[in-house]
């Protein structure tokens, strides 16, 4: 695997993407547990504030990824520093190609999203359904996009949408743990453990979603249970295997030890402080990821 200025720039705006649509799902789920909430107080209104702004904030820096994505790859290609990526010429190849193809639906879906998550009303629940069904289908149409490139580009519809499946299952896990973590400053007590418990109880359909999806995926793209430990991309497969179970091990204290035990604010510090660690351990799988999908296919 070698590395250029260009790749790390492809790499780059991958991980961007994953941020902005973590950000888009993650942030839908807590709105639709929020929406459980009995309590219409001050402090969940600035909540819900609060996550409106980090989603246009993330769903923009998407936007401009995605716009950028058509120039940036002409000029990787054409490989004669950054006047490749006002060439004609190349940009006309990658237009046509599969690259053009994806932006063609990414670009649209980010403006649907970006639609959607400013007209969100943070004060009434009632009136949100339509706007989180919108958002609901950018969401898909964005994971969608990822299947049109790299190994998973001529796999069958149903091979694609178990990845789009498996996609939105951890962009909804790894992006919900911003909003969680900022519930730990911006809440009350009872409000901080009824949400917790909440992501607790579909955290375990989350997972059950991940878990399938990526065993499928695993057994399609391998083509031996060996090549996990002989080639780089299924060395990289097992690091993110191994972050993932730390993220398990993490998620499973939190459910099982640390939410019952909040009736106090040092109880929510430590939690907080366990997020934090698990934040951390997320952007690592989202940085493996990306090199995998970018710099390194499936061996064949």
């Amino acid at each position: 695997m070698q590395l250029s200025d260009w790749s790390v720039l492809l790499l780059l705006l991958k991980i961007v993407s994953y941020l902005a649509i973590a950000a888009l799902a993650g942030c839908l789920l807590i709105r639709l547990l929020n929406n459980e909430s009995t309590t219409p107080d001050k402090q969940l209104s600035c909540f819900n504030r609060y996550l409106k702004r980090w989603q246009i904030t993330l769903v923009m820096v998407g936007f401009i990824g995605a716009i950028l994505q058509i120039p940036i790859e002409a000029g990787a290609m054409a490989e004669s520093g950054f006047a490749g990526m006002i060439d004609p010429f190349m940009l006309d190849i990658i237009w046509q190609s599969v690259i053009g193809e994806q932006v063609s639906i990414r670009v649209p879906a980010f403006i649907i999203a970006l639609f959607a998550v400013c007209t969100w009303r943070t004060h009434s629940n009632s009136a949100n359904v339509a706007n989180f069904v919108i958002t609901l289908l950018a969401l898909v149409i964005l994971t969608y996009s990822f299947t049109l490139t790299g190994h998973s580009a001529e796999k069958g519809l149903l091979i694609k949408s178990i990845l789009t499946l498996h996609l939105i299952a951890i962009a909804s896990w790894i992006g919900s743990l911003w909003p969680l973590y900022k519930s730990c400053q911006l809440l009350s007590l009872n409000t901080i453990k009824h949400l917790m418990e909440r992501f607790g109880q579909l955290a375990i359909i989350i997972i059950a979603v991940l878990l399938i999806s990526g065993i499928t995926l695993l057994w399609q793209y391998l083509n031996s249970f060996s090549v996990l430990f002989t080639s780089n991309y299924g060395q990289l497969i097992m690091l993110k295997l191994l972050l993932v179970s730390a993220m398990l091990l993490l998620g499973a204290w939190h459910k099982l030890r640390l939410v019952p035990q909040i009736t106090q604010q040092h109880h929510v510090v430590t939690l907080k402080r366990s997020i934090s660690v698990e934040m951390v351990i997320a952007v690592c799988v989202l940085l493996t990821t990306s090199v995998f999908t970018t710099l390194v296919g499936p061996p064949v």
